[in-house]
């Protein structure tokens, strides 16, 4: 099949997903979710959205080995999938098969399973909800061991944990929604959490901006100011961990400076003002300058949403270039609630922003707030919601256009990570 004919077929055809975390919250993976939609518009059933020739067309095509680098992709697949030989064009080192208990139960899986497992690919365990006699089989085959916390009794929690780490599989809590059910399962002794539980916004009433957050809205309000380097250079000297965090940005190898960086007007010239803007924005979830990716995945969140608002403006509205700049802010700022633990609308007391930015995230209103709307339902994987809004733009931008938009905000996000390290 040629390029173009998987890019058609691949045409309705939406990529969800969600974080995994270990106990420190550093982001391991994503499981990602396919679902294939008819002409309909109606989600295909689970079978025909898993299929192995869709989903490895998809994968392959939207470039998503390359985005995920070196971290853990999770892709639900049934006996069928396995069967195939499609499977085999997916990369073991960093793909892991989710199947579920019953799944595997299905004649000749089992042994399809401990092929696969000898030739690198591992498994996780989805569905299980008891532990019987004859489970431990399946068990065996298997590195992770999934429980929903959604579909299993609370009673039953706690026993089936203890029954399974006799197996020594890593455990993982997928549905923690909240902090407090994440503290719960670490109690219980899951060694892995799924969900977005990290950017619920957890308000404190009264909270008071502390003195780096001041710093750095300080610095973020003089460059939407557009002011002068002498007023930038003295505003950076009263902030001496970001004149450090600066000149490393600076100095880095993708900077293209040829001789090193050691002055402050030099630095914010090397870094430009829009990049600067960027960082200083981004710094705000990382509480004054810890810009460490791997254990910040609010910060990688924030990140991902603002390139992926900036990519979705330059394919939706491809002729109006100057709402890309004002896209990524909305996206990024749109998660800092999370990272301040304070409301939307005491954080837009705070922040320089911005008219259409401010609309967007308080009203979800205007071309921005309409672009963040179909983000936030892409986010949660209301198929039908995003099918509907993209309907309008018609061939500029079919389903597929979410998968190839994360594809490449993962890949940013990934070098933007080794860039800060």
């Amino acid at each position: 099949m040629t390029h173009a004919a998987v890019k058609d077929q691949l045409r309705e055809v939406f990529v969800g997903r969600q974080p995994v975390l270990d106990s420190a919250q550093t982001l391991v993976g994503h499981e990602l979710q396919f679902h294939e939609t008819g002409s309909a518009g109606a989600a295909g059933s689970a079978d025909s959205a898993a299929t192995a020739d869709m989903v490895c067309k998809a994968f392959s095509e939207l470039g998503l080995a390359d985005a995920f680098g070196s971290s853990l992709t999770f892709i639900n697949v049934d006996a069928d999938f396995f069967a195939a030989d499609f499977v085999e064009l997916l990369p073991p080192q960093t793909v892991v098969l989710q199947v579920a208990l019953a799944e595997m139960k299905r004649d000749g899986a089992l042994e399809r399973c401990r092929s696969l497992h000898a030739r690198g690919y591992r498994f996780c365990i989805t569905e299980v909800r008891e532990i019987a006699e004859g489970a431990w089989p399946m068990i065996e085959v298997a590195d992770w061991i999934k429980l929903d916390l959604d579909r299993i009794a609370a009673t039953d929690l706690q026993s089936t944990v203890r029954a399974l780490a006799t197996s020594r599989r890593k455990l993982i809590a997928a549905g923690v929604d909240t902090q407090a059910r994440k503290e719960v399962c670490s109690l219980l002794g899951f060694d892995l959490f799924q969900g977005f539980y990290f950017a619920e916004p957890v308000i404190i009433e009264g909270r008071k901006l502390d003195a780096s957050i001041q710093g750095l809205l300080r610095l973020s309000r003089l460059l939407a100011e557009e002011a002068d380097l002498v007023a930038l250079d003295a505003a950076f000297r009263a902030e001496p961990a970001l004149v450090i965090n600066l000149l490393r940005i600076a100095n880095s190898v993708g900077s293209g400076m040829r001789t090193r960086v050691t002055s402050i007007r030099n630095a914010i010239t090397a870094v430009g003002t829009k990049q600067l803007q960027r960082w200083l924005s981004l710094l705000i979830f990382a509480q004054g300058g810890n810009m460490d990716f791997a254990r910040n995945p609010l910060l990688q969140l924030a990140a991902l949403r603002g390139r992926f608002m900036e990519l979705l403006c330059e394919r939706l509205q491809p002729d109006n270039r100057r709402l890309r700049e004002p896209a990524f802010l909305t996206g990024l700022m749109s998660v800092v609630p999370a990272a301040l633990h304070m409301s939307m609308t005491d954080v837009l007391a705070h922040i320089a922003l911005d008219q259409e930015v401010r609309v967007a995230l308080s009203h979800r209103q205007g071309v921005l707030g309409n672009l963040l709307e179909i983000l936030d339902n892409y986010d949660r994987g209301d198929v039908a919601s995003v099918q509907a809004q993209l309907a309008p733009f018609g061939d500029r931008a079919p389903l597929s256009t979410m998968g190839e938009i994360f594809a490449d905000a993962v890949g940013w996000v990934q070098k933007l990570g080794t860039d800060a390290a």
